[in-house]
C-alpha cells in the first residue's frame, strides 16, 4: 500500500467515525450514495463509494468516472490531507481540480 493509499484510508476511518459521532454529519449524507475518485496525476487513481452512511476504503482503479472527482499530484494531495496546504490555495494555483456538485463539495470538505 502506498503512503497516499494509507493516508486516504485513515481519512475514511475518521470520516466514518464522524458519521457515527456527529448527528449533523449523518443527516447531511443520509440517503445519499456517491462515488469518489481521487485522480493522482503522478500515480494511481483511488476510488471509494459512500453508501448507507458509510464510506468504503479507497481502492486503486482505472475508472475515473465518479460523482465527485478530485485531481492533483501526490505531493499536493499529501499536503492537503496533512493540512499543510489549504484546499483553496491549491485550487486557486491550479494544483487542485475538483469536479462535483455543490453538495458533493460539502461532502469533500467533511472528508478532508
Amino acid at each position: 500500500m502506498t503512503d497516499l493509499s494509507k493516508l486516504l484510508n485513515e481519512k475514511v476511518i475518521e470520516f466514518n467515525s464522524k458519521i457515527k459521532d456527529e448527528s449533523g454529519t449523518a443527516k447531511m449524507i443520509e440517503g445519499k450514495t456517491r462515488t469518489i475518485c481521487i485522480c493522482v496525476s503522478d500515480g494511481d487513481n483511488h476510488f471509494s463509494k459512500l453508501e448507507n452512511l458509510e464510506l468504503e476504503n479507497f481502492s486503486i482503479t482505472d475508472d475515473t468516472s465518479a460523482d465527485l472527482k478530485v485531481t492533483a499530484s501526490s505531493e499536493i494531495l499529501e499536503a492537503l490531507i496533512s493540512r499543510t496546504m489549504s484546499p483553496v490555495k491549491a485550487y486557486m494555483k491550479g494544483d487542485l481540480k475538483v469536479k462535483a456538485s455543490l453538495m458533493d463539495m460539502l461532502l469533500l470538505k467533511k472528508l478532508f
